[in-house]
C-alpha cells in the first residue's frame, strides 16, 4: 500500500500527511486496511490531529469487514473508552473475533479478559488457552503468562504414570519465560524483568534451572554446572553473576545424588 510506504519511508520520503492522503483514497474504496491504517493515524495523530472518535469509527467499519488488525485495535478502544463510551462486553467480543483469526495480541488481550471476568464470564482455562496459543506465536506478554502458569501450577504428582507430563509442562514454562526474557527486545523492559522474576522465584527446581542461563536467561548454547550438573550457563560471567544464588541449591543437589 502506498500509503504505509509514506508512513514508513520504506523507498520513499516518511510523509505522514501524504500517507494519511492515501489512506483516505484506500478508505473511500472500501479497503479495510486503509480504514484501519487511518484510524492509527487518528489515535496517534499522525499526519491528522488526534481524534479517538474518528480512530474509533475507521477501527469498526474496518473491525466488521472482518480486519483482525482493526478488530484488536477496536476491542481496546471499548475497553478502555477512547473516543467510546467504555464497554468491556464489546471490547471483549471484539478481541475474540480478532483472536480467533490468529491475531496475537488479540488472544493475549482475550485471554486477560476470561482471567479477570472483564467482559466475559471469568474462565481461568479458557484464558489459558489463549494464552497459549498466543505464546506458540512468540507473543512475550503470553509466553511470560502461559509460562508463569505451567511453572507455578504444575505438582510433582506420586503416580509416576503422570511424572513426566508435568515435569515436561515445567521444562515448557522455564522455556517460555526464559524466551520472554532473552529473546523478545520488542516489549517493554518489564516483560523481560518479570520474567527473569518469576524464573529465579523457582530455582530450586531441576526441571526449570535445566533448560535456561540461570544468569540471562539465554536457551542456546549453554553448559552444565560442573557442580551439580543440573544448572545451565551460558558462559563464565554468568557463573559470576548467578553462583551465590545457586550455590545453596546445588549444594543440596549434590548430596541428593
Amino acid at each position: 500500500m502506498l500509503g504505509a510506504m509514506h508512513d514508513t519511508g520504506q523507498g520513499v520520503r516518511t510523509d505522514h500527511a501524504l500517507a494519511v492522503h492515501y489512506y483516505r483514497q484506500a478508505t473511500d474504496q472500501g479497503h479495510a486496511e486503509g480504514r484501519c491504517c487511518l484510524g492509527i493515524c487518528y489515535r496517534n495523530s499522525s499526519g491528522v490531529p488526534q481524534c479517538h472518535a474518528e480512530a474509533a469509527r475507521y477501527f469498526r467499519l474496518a473491525a466488521d469487514q472482518g480486519y483482525a488488525t482493526a478488530q484488536y485495535n477496536y476491542a481496546t478502544t471499548c475497553f478502555y473508552g477512547e473516543g467510546v463510551p467504555q464497554d468491556h462486553e464489546e471490547g471483549a467480543r471484539y478481541y475474540r473475533l480478532a483472536a480467533d483469526q490468529g491475531e496475537a495480541q488479540g488472544q493475549c488481550n482475550y485471554a486477560m479478559a476470561c482471567r479477570h471476568g472483564e467482559g466475559v464470564p471469568r474462565e481461568h482455562e479458557e484464558g489459558a488457552r489463549y494464552h497459549r496459543l498466543a505464546a506458540d506465536q512468540g507473543y512475550a506478554p503470553s509466553m511470560l503468562a502461559h509460562g508463569a502458569r505451567l511453572v507455578d501450577d504444575q505438582d510433582v504428582p506420586a503416580d509416576k504414570r503422570s511424572l513426566e507430563p508435568a515435569l515436561a509442562g515445567v521444562r515448557t514454562g522455564a522455556r517460555l519465560l526464559a524466551h520472554a526474557a532473552h529473546t523478545a527486545p520488542d516489549f517493554e523492559p518489564r516483560f523481560r524483568l518479570q520474567a527473569l522474576e518469576l524464573l529465579h522465584s523457582h530455582a530450586d527446581k531441576r526441571e526449570v534451572v535445566s533448560v535456561y542461563c540461570i544468569g540471562c536467561g539465554a536457551t542456546k548454547g549453554l553448559k552444565q554446572c560442573t557442580r551439580c550438573h543440573v544448572a545451565r550457563f551460558c558462559g563464565s560471567a554468568c557463573i559470576r553473576l548467578s553462583w551465590l544464588a545457586h550455590k545453596e541449591c546445588s549444594a543440596r543437589w549434590v548430596e541428593q545424588e
